[in-house]
């Protein structure tokens, strides 16, 4: 019965991607951020570590101050409701996936091919030859998906975040053929 349910789940959903603009969305996706982010990093870097971030790299000012210089936020949708969010930018010669995250009981659904698909799309029309991101190296869940989406990891990044804490991470990429 669960595997059916499941099914029809996959099956129901029709994903939509709405950009984050105004004041009041950019509120929402910090509510959204609170919900998934705990869930899914506090046992992987620690309750501390996750409060820290969501209070400096999560917050309303800080996604605001990316938006200004560029980066793209839009929550990802299944008609009426938010099921994650996104965020992109631009490089010189390739998309950096900055943010990929859905809500729990959506993952394992095959989005991210969808979500992969979408970002593709769009380095394709601006003209750039690899999608490229970082993922917590223990974050063994998303470093599978991202293999299975075709990405490869190509070099350890540690940087330092502030208060004692770092990032640990995988860069990987992806390349893309332009026509």
């Amino acid at each position: 019965m669960k595997n059916i349910q499941f099914f029809k789940l996959k099956e129901a959903i029709n994903m939509k991607f709405m950009e984050i603009k105004s004041s009041k969305e950019i509120y929402s996706l910090v509510e959204l951020i609170r919900e998934i982010w705990p869930e899914t990093f506090i046992p992987i870097i620690g309750k501390d570590q996750v409060n820290y971030m969501l209070l400096h790299y999560h917050g309303k000012d800080a996604i605001t101050g990316e938006i200004k210089c560029g980066t793209r936020y839009f929550f990802i949708k299944d008609s009426d409701r938010v099921i994650g969010y996104l965020a992109y930018s631009l490089e010189k010669d390739h998309l950096v996936v900055n943010k990929v995250y859905l809500k729990k009981e959506f993952r394992g659904l095959g989005l991210s091919t969808k979500i992969f698909s979408y970002l593709e799309e769009t380095a394709v029309k601006n003209k750039k030859e690899k999608l490229v991101l970082n993922v917590n190296r223990l974050n063994k869940q998303a470093v599978a998906v991202y293999l299975r989406c075709g990405f490869k990891i190509v070099k350890n990044v540690d940087q330092p975040l502030g208060n004692g804490f770092f990032l640990n991470d995988f860069r990987m990429e992806r390349k893309i053929t332009l026509d």
